[in-house]
């Protein structure tokens, strides 16, 4: 349950001036995290509550997900989705770069190929989205030292990202959850912003949220979310309420949504 401190800088920020927009990673915040990341899904109660505040916000889901994914994740109408940590956003902007998709999908190929021959009991663990492959080790946690050093000395375009229990592959260009946030902003011109997140690419775009606030004014709420010993520091030291799970960050958007009237 929220504490009376946490429902009160909810009930603040529905207060603040607006439009107001939610900006929410997907995996760790709003979906547990799960063995198989394939299995992960959004609670039914939770997918409402979204659903309740698209009619009185903007929602946005900022998230490593492929965008395809994380539509079928989130069907909700109303809801912004930008996926691949800021690479495949779902509106025209100036500021997220575009990707070579046929010269992206070779270099992955080869890349999964080198993790497969060097660790062959990885094979089951790769999850290739749409612009990046994500090598997968929460069943297997033996395997981080062998997948880090298979991946190793990649090419110029591309770059390596670490996660939760995941090393992900990405396309070496300026995207990043923290330029996604600031493409929103300018989207929605927004004056009153939620951000939640659980993760070290989240804490670039609670940094981002900072940086707005001091720069255009925004009333701004940064609530982590977290995910035990998983959680990187940055999430606490930055987050001005630290939700205890998913379940809890639920409740918050319930208790910002009926602070709002939906």
């Amino acid at each position: 349950m929220l504490s009376l401190e946490y429902v009160e800088q909810f009930r603040k920020l529905a207060a603040a001036r607006g439009p107001l927009l939610i900006a929410t990673d997907l995996d760790g915040t709003l979906a547990p995290i799960v063995d198989n990341a394939a299995d992960a899904r959004p609670p039914a109660s939770t997918l409402a509550v979204l659903d309740r505040l698209a009619t009185v916000a903007k929602v946005a889901i900022i998230t490593g997900r492929d965008l395809n994914t994380a539509r079928r994740m989130i069907p909700c109408e109303g809801v912004i989705v930008i996926g691949s940590h800021g690479l495949e956003p779902s509106f025209e902007n100036d500021l997220l770069p575009g990707v070579d998709r046929v010269r992206l999908s070779a270099a992955l190929e080869r890349i999964e190929q080198r993790v497969i021959s060097a660790v062959p009991s990885a094979f089951l663990h790769v999850e290739r989205k749409a612009i990046s492959t994500a090598f997968h080790y929460r069943q297997t946690p033996e395997l981080e030292y062998q997948l880090r050093a298979a991946l190793e000395d990649l090419s110029a375009d591309l770059r390596l990202r670490e996660g939760r229990m995941v090393f992900e592959v990405l396309p070496n260009a300026q995207g990043g959850k923290d330029l996604a946030l600031n493409a929103l902003v300018r989207h929605v011109k927004c004056r009153a912003l939620l951000c939640m997140g659980d993760d070290q690419t989240d804490a670039a775009m609670f940094k981002a949220a900072i940086g707005l606030a001091k720069t255009q004014a925004l009333h701004i709420l940064l609530a982590g979310v977290s995910g035990g010993a998983e959680t990187p520091p940055d999430i606490a030291e930055l987050s001005d309420v630290f939700l205890r799970s998913t379940d809890e960050a639920r409740e918050a958007l319930e208790t910002l949504a009926r602070a709002l009237g939906a």
